[in-house]
């Protein structure tokens, strides 16, 4: 601890002034398709991978990407492959694996419905046990969700998002939850308008949740790689960086350029 301790204390003596070509220490991160906050055809590998370069770079540490499916994100970190995942909601039951970093951004997870589903709203997962539920692989949501997810036998796993919006919009299943931003982004991408059309974005929210970078706590520098991040993090927070790249994220800045999106329709 001591020994942490010191290097952390130096490290943070000589932070301003850093760039890429001065960094002391790189950094390989598992990342996954999940515009517009992770993903490897948009501007600094969309908004979230954005903020985690630029926070490491805060105290001299760059970033290596290498984008895969969630689920083997998850394996291949714990396996010691990787220093970190980007990136993941705030779940209790995942604390005996990572430590989650300090908070990066706070969004809201919601439902998606078919309309001839015949339901618009909901108070309470119990009452959607009568209704078919997509999810997507590896996913925990939140530890209410996760929980119910487990013990339900009405539910429809599928390999990603884009997939679960497909069986939704087939009658394949009734209801999907899904970050709101990123359910938007999909559809407006990737889904006609008469597609689109067929959906409709249910009524309370999931839960608010904090998003952060995942830390496997069974790697020697594990806490290193954590208390550098939340460090840089704090820096790019006092700096104002932190409000200008949500904006840059509400005016769409980060978006496929092959696929441009409306962002004044939101």
């Amino acid at each position: 601890m001591r020994f942490f301790t010191l290097i952390l204390s130096l490290t943070l003596l000589i932070l301003p002034g850093y760039s890429e070509a001065h960094a002391w220490l790189k950094v390989k991160i598992a990342t996954t398709e999940y515009a517009p906050y992770t993903s490897t055809d948009m501007e600094h590998g969309g908004y979230i991978n954005h903020v985690i370069s630029r926070a490491f770079l805060e105290t001299g540490v760059i970033v290596e990407y290498t984008s895969m499916p969630w689920d083997e994100a998850l394996e291949r970190t714990q396996a010691g492959e990787f220093d970190a995942i980007s990136y993941g909601n705030f779940v209790r039951s995942r604390e005996d694996e990572f430590w989650h970093s300090d908070p990066i951004s706070v969004e809201n997870l919601v439902f998606y419905t078919n309309k001839e589903s015949g339901i618009d709203s909901w108070s309470e997962l119990e009452g959607l046990k009568s209704h078919k539920m997509g999810v997507t692989k590896g996913y925990l949501y939140t530890d209410e969700l996760s929980a119910y997810i487990k013990k339900s036998d009405n539910i429809v796993t599928k390999e990603d998002d884009h997939a679960n919006f497909n069986a939704l919009v087939d009658g394949e299943i009734d209801v999907f939850p899904i970050d709101e931003l990123t359910g938007w982004y999909i559809l407006q991408s990737e889904f006609s308008e008469a597609e689109r059309n067929d959906l409709r974005q249910m009524s309370p929210f999931i839960s608010t949740v904090t998003t952060h970078l995942l830390v496997p706590k069974g790697k020697n520098n594990a806490k290193l790689v954590l208390a550098l991040f939340n460090k840089g993090l704090e820096e790019l927070t006092l700096q104002g960086e932190m409000k200008r790249f949500k904006r840059l994220l509400k005016q769409g800045f980060y978006q496929h350029p092959e696929k441009p999106v409306n962002y004044d329709r939101r």
